[in-house]
Formats: C-alpha cells, sequence, structure tokens
C-alpha cells in the first residue's frame, strides 16, 4: 500500500539534488553556453512523496533550457548526452550514472546488496520556447521535441482548495488513487497525472458544494 515519505527522509534527497543540478546549470551556462533553470515537480513539490510499503520513493525535475546553442537544438541527441555527461561527472558514487529513459535522464540509489532501489531521481529535458519535452522515441530510434500536455489552471485550483480548507482531502484523494491503481496494476498513470487526478476531484466537488 502507498503511504506517505516522512518530511525528514525526503528532504535529505531534495538538498542533494538541488545542489547536483544546479552545479549542473552552472557549468552548462560556463562551459557550453546553454542557459537553464531546475524546477521540482509533481508530488515532491507538494510535499506528497509516496512509496509502496518499504518501495522507493522518487523525484522528478524539469530542467528548463531558456537558451540553447543552435548545434543542440538541431542534434538533440548530443544535448541529452551532454546533460548526461556532466551530471554523471557531478553525481556523487551513491548514485548509478545516468540512464537514458524515454522522457528523462535516471539516476539511482541502491541498497548496500547493490539490488534493491532506495530512491531515484528523473531530470526531463524542457526547451521554454514552444514548451516542449525531450522524447527519446526509443522503438523509432530518434529523439524529438514534443509538445506538453497543459494542465491548465491547476495552480489556481490548488490555492482555491487551500483557502478552502480542504487540502488533506488532495492529500487523502491522492492517496486512495495510488493505491486503487496499484490493486488494478495500472502502470499507466504516473505521479504527477495522479495528483492532477486529485486536484481536479476536490475542486469540482467545492465547485458543487459537496
Amino acid at each position: 500500500m502507498y503511504e506517505y515519505v516522512t518530511k525528514g527522509e525526503v528532504t535529505e534527497y531534495k538538498a542533494y539534488c538541488s545542489d547536483v543540478l544546479n552545479r549542473l546549470k552552472m557549468e552548462l551556462e560556463k562551459e557550453y553556453d546553454i542557459k537553464a533553470y531546475v524546477t521540482l515537480i509533481g508530488s515532491g513539490a507538494k510535499n506528497m512523496v509516496m512509496r509502496n510499503g518499504r518501495g522507493p520513493f522518487d523525484l522528478d525535475y524539469n530542467l528548463i533550457f531558456t537558451s540553447i546553442p543552435q548545434k543542440y537544438v538541431k542534434s538533440p541527441e548530443c544535448l541529452k548526452n551532454l546533460v548526461m555527461d556532466v551530471l554523471d561527472g557531478l553525481i556523487n558514487r551513491r548514485f548509478t550514472h545516468g540512464k537514458d529513459s524515454t522522457s528523462s535522464v535516471k539516476y539511482i540509489v541502491h541498497a548496500k546488496d547493490g539490488k534493491t532501489v532506495i530512491f531515484s531521481f528523473d531530470v526531463a529535458l524542457i526547451r521554454e520556447r514552444g514548451n516542449t519535452k525531450l522524447i527519446h522515441d526509443k522503438k523509432q530510434g530518434v529523439f524529438i521535441w514534443n509538445q506538453i500536455r497543459d494542465s491548465g489552471d491547476l495552480d489556481k485550483k490548488v490555492v482555491t482548495i487551500k483557502k478552502g480548507g480542504r487540502w488533506k482531502k488532495v492529500r487523502d484523494d491522492y492517496r486512495n488513487l495510488k493505491n486503487g491503481y496499484l490493486k488494478e496494476s495500472d502502470r499507466d498513470h504516473p505521479s504527477f497525472i495522479v495528483y492532477i487526478q486529485a486536484v481536479n476531484q476536490v475542486y469540482y466537488a467545492m465547485r458543487m458544494g459537496k
């Protein structure tokens, strides 16, 4: 069953990830004239990180490019490889080197047995101009900038919910939805999508006076 991870445990990893990703950002700008900023997204940004039993938990980040030299615009594969190479040089030995997943770069911490995953973080590569995410279509063997689906006025809904004193309801609904998908062995609902679903459920219930 999914339960919330304690704040102290999450804070330790947040602090480390924030530090190493900020150093990544500075090195990209200094050495490669690539300007970007980093944002924590999803459940980690809202202090709603969960894990299944004693399983691992993760954090999700966006590396958002505001300026990229043309050679990297034309060759997004080279851009992703560069980010992985630089980050591999900055990450400490507790983490595996970067794994090229479909929509991000993944770093993992294993237990002493070398097999059990304790924690991971993912870094998605985003172009601010055009609001696109770098996707590695492994079936086609190509890297493409894909339009990001608009999550609408989610932040405004969150403000309304908190003002209405219903944020605990969002947390409860989020946990229930996660566990519902777990029981159904549904792996097609990542945490950020489930979070949006929970926010919308509570928001529209408030609108209807429930």
